[in-house]
């Protein structure tokens, strides 16, 4: 586990760096800012495609295979909710028995008319520095295949807008909604008890009229 850690805080530096659109002046091209124009949407694509370009883009922003087979998602382990087939669903860090359920995050993937219209990802909370990082990165992850036009500088300012880094005394106010480019982004806390014990990242196709 401290080895994820570590790897997980070196991840979410590479994705900030990787998929940036900004200009580099460098000499020869790295595989990283090669991968920079590949196409990582996730939302409006079939589930296959959803699921292939998750693959991708974590394979791009990191060789070692511990942290790859971490963050990604095993297509033989994507299940649909019901017989409707309106809902797969994805567990990262579900290994079994030995499996710790306060680490284990959740992924809903709705489909309507054969395309991917909506995701919905759980993350667990903890007091853990790990627990906080692989959140971000996974959040990162997810607005990438939400909106593979946003920047790193889009990318952390609708986490900011949604309040994800506000210090707040009511965990219930760790909460906020916000639309880019035609996706809306909705940021729930789960709160038992006036303990926080999971956030809930929603991004699905909104209104062009409300693109901020």
């Amino acid at each position: 586990m401290k080895k994820i850690i570590l790897l997980s805080l070196s991840f979410l530096v590479l994705i900030q760096c990787s998929l940036s659109n900004e200009s580099k002046i460098v000499e020869e091209e790295s595989p990283e800012e090669k991968t920079i124009n590949l196409n990582y949407q996730g939302l409006g694509n079939s589930s296959e495609e959803f699921v292939s370009n998750w693959n991708q883009l974590v394979s791009t922003i990191s060789e070692d295979e511990e942290t790859i087979l971490y963050f990604s998602m095993n297509p033989d382990n994507v299940k649909w909710t019901s017989e409707t087939k309106e809902v797969l669903y994805y567990s990262f860090g579900d290994s079994g028995e030995q499996t710790d359920i306060n680490n284990v995050f959740v992924m809903n993937i709705f489909i309507t008319d054969d395309i991917v219209s909506r995701i919905e990802f759980f993350a667990p909370t903890s007091k853990n520095e790990a627990n906080a990082q692989q959140t971000k990165l996974f959040f990162l992850l997810v607005l990438t295949l939400s909106d593979e036009t946003l920047d790193k500088d889009g990318r952390e300012a609708i986490l900011t807008n949604l309040g994800l880094y506000d210090n707040v005394s009511d965990p219930k106010q760790l909460a906020g909604s916000v639309t880019k480019n035609g996706v809306q982004y909705i940021l729930e806390p789960l709160v038992e008890n006036n303990f926080l014990f999971g956030l809930s990242l929603y991004t699905s196709f909104a209104d062009t009229s409300g693109t901020n």
